[in-house]
């Protein structure tokens, strides 16, 4: 279906050139007009998600893709953007035609024709959940080697502190102390 050939009942350029890229490239691409009911999708979008084009073409992919962990402010932000006719950037889980939870980033942008009025939106996707899964983990691992380091540190200090008081009841010098060992190895080094 070319969705550009039938907005302007002719044939584009630019629009062959954009549908060509569309359906070869690794990227997602939805268009839909605009009420926000799928009008075209390329094979990225049908591989990512495992639905086929007739069981996306009428429907809104909120509608489609949403499931359980799908967060409320993702799609508000994006259903902001619609009603104002504006850009946006967000990213969310959706769901496959199987279930499988996936994180997508979405720039979603409005087409307006040559007299400003709104025609339909385009979203360009892409899968992220190998880059979300990779942060979180960055993130937990952080977490587990602070507690471990707060563990070891804290209690080892206070115990060093106790257990190496001065003679009169206070913390001993850090320049002492170094001058103090220095000259344990001089006399060491000597007695070799």
């Amino acid at each position: 279906m070319n969705y550009l050939k039938q907005q302007d009942n002719e044939s584009h350029p630019l629009g062959m050139v954009l549908e060509r890229w569309a359906a070869h490239t690794d990227l997602s691409v939805v268009i839909a007009n605009a009420g926000g009911f799928v009008v075209w999708v390329n094979a990225a979008f049908t591989r990512m998600c495992g639905y086929n084009s007739d069981e996306l073409l009428g429907r809104r992919p909120g509608h489609i893709l949403s499931g359980s962990l799908s967060g409320k402010r993702p799609r508000e932000v994006l259903n902001d953007a619609i009603e104002r006719q504006v850009p946006v950037r967000t990213r969310m889980v959706n769901y496959t035609k199987s279930g499988k939870p996936y994180w997508v980033e979405i720039h979603l942008e409005p087409i307006h024709n040559i007299n400003g009025h709104l025609t339909g939106f385009i979203s360009v996707e892409r899968d992220v959940t190998a880059e979300e899964l990779h942060q979180r983990e960055i993130g937990e691992l952080s977490a587990v080697m602070y507690e471990a380091l707060t563990q070891k540190v804290t209690p080892n200090r206070s115990r060093n502190i106790r257990a190496n008081p001065s003679k009169n009841g206070r913390q001993p010098d850090l320049k002492s102390s170094i001058a103090k060992r220095n000259r344990a190895k001089k006399v060491s080094k000597k007695g070799l």
